[in-house]
Protein backbone atom coordinates (compact mmCIF):
# COMPACT_ATOMS: atom_id res chain seq x y z
CA UNK A 1 0.00 0.00 0.00
CA UNK A 2 1.29 3.45 -0.56
CA UNK A 3 2.23 5.95 2.29
CA UNK A 4 -0.22 7.74 3.95
CA UNK A 5 -3.99 7.65 4.26
CA UNK A 6 -4.70 8.86 0.63
CA UNK A 7 -3.95 6.28 -2.28
CA UNK A 8 -3.78 8.22 -5.75
CA UNK A 9 -4.50 5.01 -7.47
CA UNK A 10 -8.13 4.54 -6.03
CA UNK A 11 -9.07 8.14 -7.82
CA UNK A 12 -8.02 6.70 -11.02
CA UNK A 13 -10.31 3.38 -10.42
CA UNK A 14 -13.11 5.26 -9.08
CA UNK A 15 -13.19 7.64 -12.67
CA UNK A 16 -13.04 4.14 -14.48
CA UNK A 17 -16.04 3.12 -13.16
CA UNK A 18 -17.74 6.27 -13.34
CA UNK A 19 -17.09 6.32 -16.72
CA UNK A 20 -17.95 2.45 -17.65
CA UNK A 21 -21.17 2.97 -16.05
CA UNK A 22 -21.96 6.15 -18.76
CA UNK A 23 -20.66 4.34 -21.68
CA UNK A 24 -22.64 1.03 -20.93
CA UNK A 25 -25.86 3.26 -20.69
CA UNK A 26 -25.13 4.50 -24.60
CA UNK A 27 -27.65 2.23 -26.27
CA UNK A 28 -30.39 3.43 -23.35
CA UNK A 29 -30.69 6.54 -25.51
CA UNK A 30 -30.08 4.97 -28.84
CA UNK A 31 -26.20 5.71 -29.08
CA UNK A 32 -24.42 2.45 -30.35
CA UNK A 33 -23.13 0.05 -27.81
CA UNK A 34 -19.39 0.68 -27.62
CA UNK A 35 -19.04 -2.64 -24.31
CA UNK A 36 -21.41 -4.39 -22.80
CA UNK A 37 -24.75 -2.67 -21.43
CA UNK A 38 -24.41 -5.08 -18.28
CA UNK A 39 -20.48 -3.52 -17.67
CA UNK A 40 -22.36 -0.31 -15.73
CA UNK A 41 -23.19 -3.52 -12.87
CA UNK A 42 -19.70 -3.72 -12.46
CA UNK A 43 -19.04 -0.23 -12.48
CA UNK A 44 -21.71 -0.03 -9.57
CA UNK A 45 -19.97 -3.16 -7.75
CA UNK A 46 -16.40 -1.05 -7.96
CA UNK A 47 -18.22 1.63 -6.26
CA UNK A 48 -19.54 -0.17 -3.59
CA UNK A 49 -16.16 -2.46 -2.34
CA UNK A 50 -14.36 1.60 -3.06
CA UNK A 51 -16.83 3.10 -0.23
CA UNK A 52 -16.62 -0.43 2.28
CA UNK A 53 -12.48 0.04 1.38
CA UNK A 54 -12.33 3.51 1.61
CA UNK A 55 -14.48 3.77 5.15
CA UNK A 56 -12.27 0.92 6.54
CA UNK A 57 -8.98 2.71 5.51
CA UNK A 58 -9.80 5.44 6.70
CA UNK A 59 -11.45 4.98 10.43
CA UNK A 60 -11.00 1.51 11.63
CA UNK A 61 -7.91 2.52 13.27
CA UNK A 62 -9.04 5.63 14.94
CA UNK A 63 -11.12 6.24 18.11
CA UNK A 64 -14.80 6.26 17.14
CA UNK A 65 -15.32 8.69 20.38
CA UNK A 66 -18.76 11.18 19.69
CA UNK A 67 -16.70 13.61 18.17
CA UNK A 68 -15.24 11.36 15.70
CA UNK A 69 -18.58 9.86 14.52
CA UNK A 70 -20.34 13.32 14.77
CA UNK A 71 -17.85 14.08 12.06
CA UNK A 72 -17.97 11.06 10.52
CA UNK A 73 -21.40 11.67 9.70
CA UNK A 74 -21.08 15.17 8.52
CA UNK A 75 -18.37 14.34 6.10
CA UNK A 76 -20.48 12.01 4.63
CA UNK A 77 -23.47 13.94 4.44
CA UNK A 78 -21.36 16.99 2.57
CA UNK A 79 -20.78 13.93 0.52
CA UNK A 80 -23.88 12.50 -1.02
CA UNK A 81 -26.44 15.13 0.08
CA UNK A 82 -26.15 18.47 -2.23
CA UNK A 83 -25.55 17.01 -5.46
CA UNK A 84 -27.59 14.50 -5.02
CA UNK A 85 -30.48 16.27 -3.89
CA UNK A 86 -29.51 19.36 -6.41
CA UNK A 87 -30.00 16.60 -9.73
CA UNK A 88 -33.02 15.05 -8.04
CA UNK A 89 -34.80 18.52 -7.92
CA UNK A 90 -33.29 20.34 -10.92
CA UNK A 91 -34.47 17.14 -12.64
CA UNK A 92 -38.00 17.21 -11.20
CA UNK A 93 -38.07 20.56 -12.74
CA UNK A 94 -37.36 19.78 -16.01
CA UNK A 95 -39.51 16.71 -16.37
CA UNK A 96 -42.61 18.46 -14.81
CA UNK A 97 -42.28 21.99 -16.19
CA UNK A 98 -40.31 21.39 -19.49
CA UNK A 99 -39.84 17.74 -20.90
CA UNK A 100 -42.08 15.57 -20.26
CA UNK A 101 -39.69 13.31 -21.93
CA UNK A 102 -36.35 13.92 -19.75
CA UNK A 103 -34.81 10.74 -19.27
CA UNK A 104 -35.12 11.33 -15.47
CA UNK A 105 -39.16 10.80 -15.00
CA UNK A 106 -39.13 12.63 -11.54
CA UNK A 107 -42.37 13.51 -10.49
CA UNK A 108 -43.56 14.43 -6.97
CA UNK A 109 -44.08 10.89 -6.13
CA UNK A 110 -40.91 10.30 -7.64
CA UNK A 111 -39.00 12.95 -6.22
CA UNK A 112 -40.72 11.80 -2.45
CA UNK A 113 -38.69 8.32 -2.93
CA UNK A 114 -35.77 10.09 -4.08
CA UNK A 115 -35.55 12.27 -0.75
CA UNK A 116 -36.30 9.33 1.13
CA UNK A 117 -33.49 7.10 -0.47
CA UNK A 118 -36.25 4.39 -1.57
CA UNK A 119 -35.82 5.23 -5.58
CA UNK A 120 -35.87 2.47 -7.49
CA UNK A 121 -35.26 4.98 -10.45
CA UNK A 122 -31.98 4.17 -12.66
CA UNK A 123 -28.76 5.78 -11.12
CA UNK A 124 -30.67 6.95 -7.88
CA UNK A 125 -31.09 3.63 -6.76
CA UNK A 126 -27.32 3.06 -5.69
CA UNK A 127 -27.06 6.06 -3.78
CA UNK A 128 -30.02 4.80 -1.47
CA UNK A 129 -27.62 1.45 -0.43
CA UNK A 130 -24.46 3.99 0.01
CA UNK A 131 -25.82 6.16 2.23
CA UNK A 132 -27.77 4.24 4.23
CA UNK A 133 -24.28 2.04 4.27
CA UNK A 134 -22.70 5.18 5.59
CA UNK A 135 -24.79 4.76 9.09
CA UNK A 136 -24.78 1.36 9.35
CA UNK A 137 -20.66 1.43 9.49
CA UNK A 138 -20.07 3.28 12.73
CA UNK A 139 -21.65 -0.15 14.32
CA UNK A 140 -18.77 -2.04 12.69
CA UNK A 141 -16.32 1.11 13.62
CA UNK A 142 -17.84 0.51 17.16
CA UNK A 143 -17.28 -3.38 17.08
CA UNK A 144 -13.24 -2.86 16.33
CA UNK A 145 -13.06 -0.59 19.38
CA UNK A 146 -14.85 -2.57 22.15
CA UNK A 147 -12.81 -3.58 25.59
CA UNK A 148 -10.56 -6.42 24.65
CA UNK A 149 -11.98 -9.06 26.67
CA UNK A 150 -15.53 -8.30 25.40
CA UNK A 151 -13.90 -7.87 21.48
CA UNK A 152 -14.37 -11.85 20.45
CA UNK A 153 -18.03 -11.24 21.08
CA UNK A 154 -18.77 -8.29 19.59
CA UNK A 155 -17.11 -9.73 16.35
CA UNK A 156 -19.03 -12.71 16.76
CA UNK A 157 -22.02 -10.80 16.76
CA UNK A 158 -21.11 -8.61 13.65
CA UNK A 159 -19.96 -11.85 11.60
CA UNK A 160 -23.72 -13.58 12.38
CA UNK A 161 -25.56 -10.38 11.59
CA UNK A 162 -23.70 -9.97 8.47
CA UNK A 163 -24.15 -13.68 7.36
CA UNK A 164 -27.72 -13.44 8.04
CA UNK A 165 -27.96 -10.17 6.01
CA UNK A 166 -26.54 -11.81 2.99
CA UNK A 167 -29.02 -14.79 3.59
CA UNK A 168 -31.88 -12.58 3.12
CA UNK A 169 -30.35 -9.77 0.76
CA UNK A 170 -32.17 -11.63 -2.55
CA UNK A 171 -35.59 -10.74 -0.64
CA UNK A 172 -34.72 -6.95 0.57
CA UNK A 173 -35.48 -4.17 -1.69
CA UNK A 174 -32.33 -3.03 -4.20
CA UNK A 175 -32.17 0.32 -2.62
CA UNK A 176 -31.42 -1.17 0.86
CA UNK A 177 -28.01 -0.98 1.87
CA UNK A 178 -29.33 -4.41 3.45
CA UNK A 179 -29.10 -5.77 0.24
CA UNK A 180 -25.96 -4.51 -0.39
CA UNK A 181 -24.05 -5.29 2.56
CA UNK A 182 -21.94 -7.80 2.47
CA UNK A 183 -20.43 -6.25 -1.04
CA UNK A 184 -19.52 -2.94 0.86
CA UNK A 185 -18.00 -5.25 3.72
CA UNK A 186 -16.03 -7.05 1.24
CA UNK A 187 -14.54 -4.02 0.73
CA UNK A 188 -14.06 -2.94 4.59
CA UNK A 189 -12.04 -6.63 4.59
CA UNK A 190 -9.88 -5.42 1.37
CA UNK A 191 -8.78 -2.22 3.54
CA UNK A 192 -7.93 -4.93 6.72
CA UNK A 193 -5.89 -6.96 4.39
CA UNK A 194 -3.90 -4.52 2.71
CA UNK A 195 -3.20 -1.94 5.93
CA UNK A 196 -2.38 -5.61 8.03
CA UNK A 197 -1.05 -8.01 5.92
CA UNK A 198 0.50 -6.49 3.11
CA UNK A 199 1.47 -8.87 -0.02
CA UNK A 200 4.95 -9.48 -0.74
CA UNK A 201 6.59 -7.69 -3.83
CA UNK A 202 7.27 -11.20 -5.83
CA UNK A 203 3.42 -11.34 -5.81
CA UNK A 204 2.15 -8.00 -6.78
CA UNK A 205 2.73 -8.37 -10.05
CA UNK A 206 1.04 -11.57 -11.31
CA UNK A 207 -2.08 -10.00 -9.10
CA UNK A 208 -1.93 -6.74 -11.08
CA UNK A 209 -1.81 -8.73 -14.12
CA UNK A 210 -4.99 -11.17 -13.19
CA UNK A 211 -6.86 -7.46 -12.13
CA UNK A 212 -6.35 -6.15 -15.67
CA UNK A 213 -6.96 -9.33 -17.54
CA UNK A 214 -9.96 -9.02 -15.83
CA UNK A 215 -10.90 -5.21 -16.31
CA UNK A 216 -10.45 -6.48 -20.19
CA UNK A 217 -12.99 -9.09 -20.65
CA UNK A 218 -15.23 -7.23 -18.96
CA UNK A 219 -14.66 -4.40 -21.55
CA UNK A 220 -13.58 -6.64 -24.89
CA UNK A 221 -15.16 -9.88 -23.83
CA UNK A 222 -15.10 -12.73 -25.94
CA UNK A 223 -18.67 -14.46 -27.04
CA UNK A 224 -17.45 -17.85 -24.96
CA UNK A 225 -17.73 -16.13 -21.65
CA UNK A 226 -19.95 -13.23 -22.41
CA UNK A 227 -22.77 -15.94 -20.56
CA UNK A 228 -20.47 -16.26 -17.21
CA UNK A 229 -19.72 -12.60 -17.38
CA UNK A 230 -22.87 -10.71 -18.63
CA UNK A 231 -25.73 -13.24 -17.56
CA UNK A 232 -29.30 -11.73 -18.32
CA UNK A 233 -31.49 -9.77 -16.21
CA UNK A 234 -34.76 -10.69 -18.00
CA UNK A 235 -36.32 -12.41 -15.15
CA UNK A 236 -34.07 -10.81 -12.38
CA UNK A 237 -35.13 -7.16 -11.93
CA UNK A 238 -32.52 -6.88 -9.00
CA UNK A 239 -30.31 -7.90 -10.72
CA UNK A 240 -29.12 -10.95 -8.55
CA UNK A 241 -26.90 -12.79 -10.92
CA UNK A 242 -24.46 -9.52 -10.52
CA UNK A 243 -24.67 -7.85 -6.64
CA UNK A 244 -25.31 -11.26 -5.21
CA UNK A 245 -22.65 -13.46 -7.47
CA UNK A 246 -19.57 -14.10 -4.27
CA UNK A 247 -17.29 -14.68 -7.43
CA UNK A 248 -18.36 -10.99 -9.32
CA UNK A 249 -17.92 -9.43 -6.01
CA UNK A 250 -14.83 -10.89 -5.78
CA UNK A 251 -12.96 -10.00 -8.79
CA UNK A 252 -13.96 -6.56 -8.31
CA UNK A 253 -12.15 -7.06 -5.10
CA UNK A 254 -9.37 -8.05 -7.03
CA UNK A 255 -9.22 -4.94 -9.02
CA UNK A 256 -9.54 -3.02 -5.85
CA UNK A 257 -7.07 -4.79 -3.72
CA UNK A 258 -4.52 -4.56 -6.57
CA UNK A 259 -4.87 -0.68 -6.98
CA UNK A 260 -3.98 -0.50 -3.45
CA UNK A 261 0.02 -1.40 -4.57
CA UNK A 262 3.15 1.15 -4.98
CA UNK A 263 3.14 -0.06 -8.27
CA UNK A 264 4.03 1.86 -11.79
CA UNK A 265 1.87 0.40 -13.57
CA UNK A 266 -0.83 1.58 -10.74
CA UNK A 267 1.08 4.98 -11.58
CA UNK A 268 0.58 4.49 -14.92
CA UNK A 269 -2.89 3.13 -15.75
CA UNK A 270 -4.71 4.67 -12.68
CA UNK A 271 -2.60 7.62 -10.94
CA UNK A 272 -1.84 9.99 -14.11
CA UNK A 273 -3.41 13.13 -13.92
CA UNK A 274 -6.22 12.71 -16.11
CA UNK A 275 -7.52 9.57 -14.64
CA UNK A 276 -7.21 11.11 -10.97
CA UNK A 277 -9.27 14.14 -12.81
CA UNK A 278 -11.68 11.81 -13.93
CA UNK A 279 -11.96 10.88 -10.08
CA UNK A 280 -12.36 13.72 -8.97
CA UNK A 281 -15.03 14.25 -11.13
CA UNK A 282 -16.51 10.68 -10.51
CA UNK A 283 -19.62 11.50 -8.55
CA UNK A 284 -21.10 14.25 -10.71
CA UNK A 285 -20.24 12.00 -14.04
CA UNK A 286 -21.92 9.04 -12.45
CA UNK A 287 -25.24 11.27 -11.89
CA UNK A 288 -25.08 13.40 -14.45
CA UNK A 289 -24.21 11.53 -17.87
CA UNK A 290 -27.71 10.11 -18.54
CA UNK A 291 -29.16 13.97 -19.23
CA UNK A 292 -25.78 14.30 -20.98
CA UNK A 293 -26.15 11.66 -23.25
CA UNK A 294 -30.26 12.39 -23.70
CA UNK A 295 -29.04 15.71 -25.22
CA UNK A 296 -26.65 14.70 -27.09
CA UNK A 297 -28.47 11.71 -28.84
CA UNK A 298 -31.51 14.02 -29.71
CA UNK A 299 -29.33 15.97 -32.17
CA UNK A 300 -29.75 15.93 -35.35
CA UNK A 301 -25.88 14.40 -36.21
CA UNK A 302 -24.66 11.19 -37.69
CA UNK A 303 -24.29 8.68 -35.39
CA UNK A 304 -20.46 9.15 -34.44
CA UNK A 305 -20.78 12.90 -33.99
CA UNK A 306 -23.66 12.14 -31.55
CA UNK A 307 -21.06 9.60 -30.03
CA UNK A 308 -18.45 11.80 -29.74
CA UNK A 309 -20.24 14.74 -28.46
CA UNK A 310 -22.10 12.29 -26.07
CA UNK A 311 -18.82 11.42 -24.15
CA UNK A 312 -17.53 15.37 -24.48
CA UNK A 313 -21.02 16.23 -22.82
CA UNK A 314 -20.85 14.12 -20.24
CA UNK A 315 -17.50 15.07 -18.80
CA UNK A 316 -17.95 18.80 -19.65
CA UNK A 317 -20.70 18.90 -17.75
CA UNK A 318 -18.83 16.46 -14.94
CA UNK A 319 -16.26 19.29 -14.68
CA UNK A 320 -18.62 21.80 -14.46
CA UNK A 321 -20.77 20.41 -11.80
CA UNK A 322 -17.84 19.56 -9.70
CA UNK A 323 -15.97 23.10 -10.01
CA UNK A 324 -19.10 24.99 -9.25
CA UNK A 325 -21.51 22.93 -7.57
CA UNK A 326 -20.66 19.87 -5.78
CA UNK A 327 -17.05 21.09 -4.36
CA UNK A 328 -18.38 24.60 -2.90
CA UNK A 329 -21.26 22.81 -1.70
CA UNK A 330 -19.05 19.85 -0.24
CA UNK A 331 -17.25 22.41 1.94
CA UNK A 332 -20.02 24.77 2.74
CA UNK A 333 -22.05 22.05 3.98
CA UNK A 334 -18.94 20.31 6.25
CA UNK A 335 -18.25 23.85 7.52
CA UNK A 336 -21.61 24.67 9.08
CA UNK A 337 -22.29 21.08 10.10
CA UNK A 338 -18.57 21.01 11.78
CA UNK A 339 -19.74 24.57 13.55
CA UNK A 340 -22.53 23.24 14.49
CA UNK A 341 -21.23 19.77 15.96
CA UNK A 342 -18.57 22.75 18.16
CA UNK A 343 -21.57 24.62 19.41
CA UNK A 344 -23.24 21.52 20.76
CA UNK A 345 -20.36 20.46 22.47
CA UNK A 346 -19.61 24.19 24.30
CA UNK A 347 -22.82 23.86 24.91
CA UNK A 348 -22.82 20.27 26.33
CA UNK A 349 -19.26 21.31 28.29
CA UNK A 350 -21.59 24.09 29.74
CA UNK A 351 -24.11 22.36 30.97
CA UNK A 352 -21.24 20.04 32.71
CA UNK A 353 -19.94 22.67 34.68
Amino acid sequence: MTDGRHIPALDGLRGFAALIVAISHFPDVGLPRLIHHRVGDYGVMLFFVLSGFLMGHLYLARRPDRQAILHYGAARIARILPLYLGTALLSCTLFTLVDPAFIYPIDGRALLRLLTFTSPLPIFWSIGPEFQFYFLFPLIWLSFHVRRQNRRIAFFALATAICLIFAISPWTPGFSALSKLHIFVAGIGTALIAGRAPLRHSWRMPVLLAAFAFLGLLLFTPRSIEPLLFPSTRNDPKHIAYYGDAVKILLCVLVLYSATFSHRLNRWIWSNAPMRTLGAWSFSLYLLHMPALYLAARMPLPVWAKTALAVGFALTLAALSNRFFEMPANHMVRQRLGRLIQRRQSVGALVQL
